[in-house]
């Protein structure tokens, strides 16, 4: 008898798993709100519940999410701590808001403020990471279209077409910190570099160093959020714009990892077979519009290489999409 009542002592003493959600933000106000309030939505029916942390990092030196937080901590009991960062750029940002939290909890969750969680988001995260021994995850993003763009054009947006549990080492096309997943300890040990303060590779760059030291990646193909996509960024021409930032950013990742004379001929390479293959698919489309999108989409990754692999750096995130 003694020992089952220390048994159930013991389980009545398990402290719950304390995360933190960290989530940059500037000028998007609505995006912002909706993400926290799909946040308090949160159901857990495969893990007890957490201890979650919100950590909310306002890039705009004016704070103008404040009200937004103050707002949102007025009407739910989850924890809520909001900073400023003064220097604009998203590595700083995402830097400043995981060093708030990543000594204080076991994971770290990371989304963008355009975007929505499942209410089963943080459980099926939870739930890949126990079945798989994971040490950072990410999983699918699907889109909600402000203005419905072309049927044609709908199956260019959205990630996630892999297995759940698929290790995602050497395949740096779906590292994504818009829906992230991590050991809180990870982060004691890479970091989110700073160079890239404009041209958005800094989650690439992550991924990079979490393959380099060894650490076990892992697609989470349950935990799904949904990215609202303004009219601005629904048409061929962002995607092309994308495309090559996409390039851009690959090469300049590559080229701060090794900066031989051999990585930046090899991705300069990889950047001209990209560009003829675009071409070729564009002008063998015969009419077909998402065929002819799709060519020119990976002429333009392959021009973001090449430049990219010569120095040039595009800086797409100087420009806000506000949602």
């Amino acid at each position: 008898m003694r020992v089952v009542e220390n048994e159930i002592q013991t389980l009545n003493n398990v402290q719950p798993t304390k995360i933190a959600i960290c989530v940059i933000t500037c000028f998007r106000p609505d995006g912002l709100k909706r993400l926290l309030e799909g946040v308090a939505r949160q159901k857990f029916t495969k893990n007890p519940t957490p201890d979650i942390k919100l950590v909310i990092v306002d890039n705009d030196a004016e704070g103008s999410a404040r009200t937004v937080c103050d707002e949102f901590v007025g009407h739910h009991e989850i924890q809520l701590v909001y900073e400023i960062e003064q220097q604009r750029g998203i590595p700083f940002a995402r830097n400043h808001s995981v060093d708030l939290a990543k000594n204080d909890v076991d994971f770290i969750a990371i989304m963008d403020d355009d975007e929505v969680p499942a209410e089963n988001w943080l459980d099926e995260l939870m739930a890949a990471q126990q079945e798989f021994s994971a040490d950072i995850l990410t999983g699918p993003v699907t889109p909600h279209f402000v203005k419905q763009p072309a049927d044609w054009l709908k199956s260019f947006f959205g990630t996630g077409n892999l297995a759940n549990g698929q290790n995602l080492c050497h395949n740096y096309g779906y590292a994504y910190t818009s829906n992230l997943f991590a050991k809180a300890e990870l982060f004691q040990h890479i970091r989110f570099d700073e160079q890239f303060r404009s041209n958005g590779a800094d989650d690439t760059h992550l991924f990079m160093q979490v393959y380099q030291k060894g650490y076990k990646a892992i697609w989470a193909d349950k935990a799904l959020v949904t990215e609202w996509l303004p009219a601005s960024r629904t048409n061929y021409k962002w995607l092309w714009q994308r495309a090559y930032r996409r390039g851009n950013g690959f090469a300049f990742c590559e080229l701060v990892q090794n900066r031989s004379i051999g990585t930046r001929i090899q991705r300069f390479a990889k950047g001209v077979f990209r560009l003829v293959q675009g071409i070729l698919t564009a002008a063998l489309s015969f009419g077909s519009k998402a065929i002819f999108v799709r060519g020119i989409q990976t002429s333009f990754l392959g021009a973001g290489m090449i430049t990219g692999s010569l120095g040039s750096e595009y800086q797409e995130y100087r420009t806000i999409h506000r949602v």
